[in-house]
């Protein structure tokens, strides 16, 4: 017998749940996110040990969900001065490295990059070799000025001996603590979406340190010997170790949780899942239990990037919504009061009026603290200037109206399919939605996210380019799964357990006889 604490740490509440071995959940709980992060985590993980008479030297694995990375995206906060080689002279001079970054992330990234001669075409003919003298040249022009590096070469993905190379040479220049991130390992095929990914992630890379020793000293503090884990955006773990090389894929990985939590608890294998929150309602898709991944180009941060990230569409409803009526119309949002709730909500003495007071005024949501029902609906009446069942009958015609959009926005088809629930603010959703089979409500709905977090596996996907007029196309595929088990293997998965998500060939446009191939395969950790 063994147990596993999962753990999500969101913009407003900091989520925890204690599974068994077999993923049942003894104790569960939110906690309000603090500044400083670690004190939250630590307050969730005390209550949720304090709740059942559980050894602690029998709690083997502790999985963090974080927002860690992208919060240091959105906000320029504590990002790595960079270094960005692209390796592609004479082929790709035209468009600068970091073209399209906003002016003020580009100030932030620092001003050395680079272009040097090589590449590859897309079936590993050779644009130009690698200059030596060149390379060694502009690392030697960054040493001491950089904290990470990027290196990007055109199809890379093809072949990545010239990316390797410069990154060993790097470790001889710059030294063993400037980290370096190859794009061949982060992004797809397009050239300058992947050497976007890789200098992202470069630039995400002392926070990703920061963030692994914080959750190593929180863990340590409580007394606890676990195993540590961190959820990417796939569903799946990564040790600590890769987090520290590629902390760009832990972005997203909340919604991710959400939606793999979401199934899990409801033991729906296809469906949407849609997490509300205090702002906005985010809908995904479940596939096989797993998320959808989007085949759009992300923008994060304002940078365009093609690395993988899950299908996630986001509407402003939530339970800190701000309700407007004006010009007979009633406005949901976008604007929320956010982790602010009991300060301006009308329940608790404020001035705004919100989505969770008409909910709390229609006694079909408690929250300690809040005004009763029948105060509150004569409050509401003063400021809306509606009667309180006419008010409440706009919104929810509103609500409806969202739902039924982003419902409608996620699926591929006309057939009707099952909208899960989940989230602090999943009261806000009706019990019926068009489109959907059926909308369901899971037990434990508002911790999914931490309850995903707690159930994921092992993870390892690769993909490559190859010329199916060189190279046989199935044994490559092959060789490429192969590849793939040993490293999930190396990271800690069982090897009974692996289970092959998706093995893929795809013929690429306009290249003759190029195929993508790509494998994804995940395991459950060692017992």
């Amino acid at each position: 017998m063994y147990y596993k604490i999962g753990v999500d740490v969101g913009g407003t509440n900091t989520d925890a749940v204690l599974v068994s071995h077999t993923n049942e959940i003894l104790a569960k709980t939110k906690q309000t996110t603090t500044l400083d992060v670690s004190s939250g985590i630590r307050n969730a993980i005390n209550v949720v040990i304090s709740e059942v008479d559980v050894p602690k030297e029998d709690i083997k694995y502790i999985m963090l969900g974080t927002t860690h990375c992208t919060n240091a995206l959105v906000e320029r906060k504590e990002l790595n001065s960079i270094g960005a080689i692209r390796i592609g002279l004479p082929a790709s001079v035209s468009i600068p490295t970091m073209a399209d970054f906003p002016d003020d992330l580009k100030i932030l990234l620092g001003e050395h990059n680079y272009m040097v001669h090589g590449g590859y075409e897309f079936d590993g003919r050779l644009i130009s070799s690698l200059n030596e003298e060149e390379v060694k040249k502009y690392l030697f022009a960054m040493k001491g000025e950089v904290e990470s590096l990027a290196i990007t070469g055109i199809f890379s993905k093809t072949l990545p001996d010239q990316e390797l190379q410069v990154a060993d040479w790097a470790k001889e220049i710059l030294g063993s603590d400037v980290r370096t991130s190859c794009s061949h390992q982060l992004g797809g095929l397009g050239l300058l979406e992947r050497e976007n990914a890789a200098i992202l992630n470069a630039a995400l890379q002392k926070v990703a340190s920061k963030m692994v020793d914080a959750f190593k000293n929180t863990v340590h503090e409580l007394g606890l010997s676990s195993q540590l884990f961190i959820g990417q955006n796939d569903g799946t773990l990564m040790s600590l170790e890769q987090v520290q090389d590629y902390p760009v894929l832990t972005i997203s990985s909340g919604p991710t949780n959400s939606i793999r939590g979401a199934g899990a608890l409801s033991k729906v294998e296809n469906g949407i899942v849609i997490d509300v929150g205090g702002t906005t309602s985010d809908g995904g898709v479940l596939v096989n239990f797993f998320p959808r991944e989007s085949t759009q180009a992300a923008q994060i941060g304002g940078v365009l990037t093609n690395f993988r990230m899950p299908d996630v569409v986001a509407v402003g409803i939530g339970g800190g919504t701000i309700v407007r009526f004006a010009n007979n119309q009633c406005i949901l949002g976008p604007d929320s009061v956010g982790y602010q709730l009991k300060e301006k909500a009308l329940a608790f003495g404020g001035d705004t009026p919100t989505l969770s007071d008409f909910f709390i005024a229609n006694d079909e949501l408690k929250i300690e603290g809040a005004e009763e029902p029948s105060t509150l609906r004569k409050a509401m009446e003063k400021n809306t200037g509606y009667t309180f069942q006419e008010a409440l009958t706009v919104v929810k015609n509103e609500i409806q109206l969202a739902i039924e959009k982003l419902v409608d926005k996620l699926k591929t088809d006309s057939k009707e399919i099952p909208v899960i629930a989940c989230g602090g603010g999943a009261f806000l959703l009706p019990k019926e939605i068009n489109g959907a089979s059926s909308v369901i409500f899971p037990e434990h709905l508002e911790v999914a996210n931490a309850f995903g977090a707690c159930i994921a596996q092992i993870g390892c996907e690769e993909e490559m380019v190859i010329n199916t007029l060189q190279n046989d196309e199935n044994s490559a595929l092959e060789q490429l799964l192969e590849r793939v088990k040993k490293e999930l293997l190396k990271n800690g998965a069982l090897e009974d357990s692996i289970n092959i998500l998706a093995k893929e060939s795809i013929p690429l446009a306009y290249l003759p006889g190029a195929v993508k191939l790509k494998v994804k395969v995940c395991g459950d950790l060692i017992r």
